[in-house]
Order: structure tokens, then sequence, then C-alpha cells
């Protein structure tokens, strides 16, 4: 019996998030530009960035798109966010994006407790660097 009727399997994460771009060496240059984004795996249609205890996945499938533009609208992935210890880091991570040229929004409160800095990679997938208020 695989299942444990009264024990439960134990989740510790998510280990990858896997991103379909329109043009493998573009995506690589930008998040190889984000701080803790650092390549761990790469063949020549993917690569992958270990980001503190997950992964990062880019790949083009072969030139097999169905659009080469984002759109959060669609079903599927609306956006991913990165966790910061503080919102100090939020600060760093603006002054990051100033230097590198990358538009943002700004921190910005949400309801929960969290603030977020978002913006865009080259396909327009939205990310978010995040920080719980303290």
């Amino acid at each position: 019996m695989l299942f444990r009727s009264n024990a439960f399997m134990k989740i510790r994460g998510i280990h990858h998030v896997k991103l379909t771009v329109s043009d493998l060496a573009r995506s690589k240059k930008f998040y190889s530009k984000i701080p803790g984004f650092k390549v761990v795996a790469e063949y020549p249609d993917f690569v992958m960035f270990g980001v503190g205890d997950a992964n990062v996945g880019l790949t083009t499938h072969d030139g097999k798109l169905s659009s080469d533009r984002f759109d959060e609208l669609s079903v599927g992935l609306d956006h991913f966010a990165v966790k910061l210890a503080s919102e100090v880091d939020l600060l760093e991570a603006i002054a990051f994006l100033d230097s590198v040229g990358i538009e943002h929004s700004g921190i910005k409160a949400s309801s929960n407790g969290v603030k977020i800095v978002v913006f865009r990679d080259p396909d327009n997938i939205q990310l978010e660097f995040a920080a719980k208020s303290k």
C-alpha cells in the first residue's frame, strides 16, 4: 500500500517554476542580472536558475510557441514572486532595478501585510519582489 491513510506526504515548498520564453538568450541575460538568480543547469533549449530554496527554469519549446508575448489573462501562470527578508531588501531591489533600467511599480502594500515591487521580464511575464511588513 503506497498511501498511508493516517499520514500525509510532507511538502517542503516549491521546487521549481518553468517559464516559456520567446528568446532564451535574451531571457537568460535578463534573469542573470537579478541578484540571487544563479544558473544551476543549462541545455540548448533550457536554463535553470537556483533562487533561494527553489528553481526557475526557462525554455523556448524548440520554437513551437503559440504566441510571442505573455498574457496573464490567459489560463496558466499569472505571475511569480520572489520572497525577500525585509522592506529594506525591497528598497535595495528598487535600487537594483533602477540601476539596470528595469521599470517597476515602486513599493505597493497589499491587504495581507506583504509589500511588493512589480516588474516584468522581456516577454512581459510579471515578476514581484515581496516582503512581509513587520
